[in-house]
């Protein structure tokens, strides 16, 4: 089964004193890996500005497995799928073939006024086609 993949350098100013990836980055890290992953499917437009709705993060959550460090190339797998008007995503961080970190995050469409919508139908046809492994991720 293949996975969405996103690519990307440590740059030096995501390092903390001890020279390591600061934690907070990892979300990041996802957010770049998710619009990587609604470009690619042609999904821009669903989505704030291009709308009036806004994927708002309801819960996420970051397992940290080994330390990340300054130009070493992450490699970030993602998958997505609908869970009623709630939008799932997990992801595996890797360099190499080693797991540094895995992620989740939850995220729901709302409008202007912060009332929950459903999704724009373009994303929901797209996330029904995509794959999802229930025991993707070893902390979930």
């Amino acid at each position: 089964m293949t996975f969405f993949t996103y690519h990307r350098r440590v740059a030096f100013s995501d390092t903390d004193a001890m020279g390591v990836v600061h934690h907070s980055n990892y979300l990041r890290y996802c957010e770049e890996a998710r619009v990587a992953w609604m470009r690619e499917r042609e999904l821009s437009q669903t989505h704030y500005p291009s709308t009036k709705v806004v994927l708002a993060v309801l819960h996420y959550q970051v397992w940290h497995l080994r330390p990340a460090r300054f130009d070493e190339c992450l490699k970030v797998l993602l998958q997505a799928r609908r869970r009623g008007l709630k939008i799932q995503f997990q992801y595996a961080i890797y360099i190499g073939d080693k797991k540094i970190a895995e992620a989740e995050t939850v995220h729901i469409p709302v409008n202007a006024d912060l009332r929950v919508v459903r999704p724009e139908s373009r994303l929901t046809q797209i996330l029904e086609k995509e794959a999802w492994t229930e025991t993707w991720l070893s902390n979930s």
